[in-house]
């Protein structure tokens, strides 16, 4: 009896630590932090697209306008394409795989008079560099982009410079 008269009396203090009971939030006030909330997403959204067009260098201009503007060439008025003559050798590997390439170079004009030379000469190194390519050397993308650059070196070597870049318009392995 003593055990239970000591368990139905409260503890000091246990009344006190009860947490009272919360009320919850209206629906006004929901609604209304919702509100606010979407407000100012709004103006932040609106600061920010303000921000990207006004770096943008054609922001404000028309579509007429744009296409008006053209292409700008990334070569100078004076630069001439010569195109270099298909060439067609083995790869170094596998045995009995082709490759078939038909570029141009572009040259300057300080260069035209003897830009048959070069595309000769080119044409030549270009060969010689190919028939020591394995075929897993230019396979996918990336093999395609540094073939490219590794023929842009070798032209601009080649050439003393006078070459500013050889653009491969076709590429058939076989």
């Amino acid at each position: 009896m003593a055990n239970e008269a000591i368990a139905a009396e409260p503890e000091e203090g246990e009344d006190e630590a009860a947490p009272a009971p919360t009320k919850k939030p209206s629906m006004l006030s929901l609604v209304a932090e919702l509100a606010i909330l979407t407000c100012f997403a709004v103006g932040a959204g609106g600061l920010f697209g303000m921000q990207v067009l006004s770096g943008s260098d054609i922001a404000g201009t028309r579509p007429e306008a744009i296409s008006s503007q053209g292409q700008k060439s990334r070569y100078s008025e004076t630069a001439n394409l010569r195109p270099l003559p298909p060439i067609v050798t083995n790869l170094a590997s596998p045995k009995g795989t082709w490759i078939r390439i038909e570029a141009s170079v572009v040259v300057g004009a300080d260069a035209a008079a003897g830009a048959n030379a070069l595309v000769a000469a080119i044409a030549e190194d270009i060969v010689a560099y190919l028939r020591t390519v394995p075929l897993a050397q230019i396979e996918g993308p990336s093999g395609f982009l540094h073939l490219r650059e590794d023929l842009n070196d070798r032209a601009r070597i080649r050439t003393g410079g006078k070459v500013r870049e050889l653009v491969i318009q076709a590429l058939v392995l076989e």
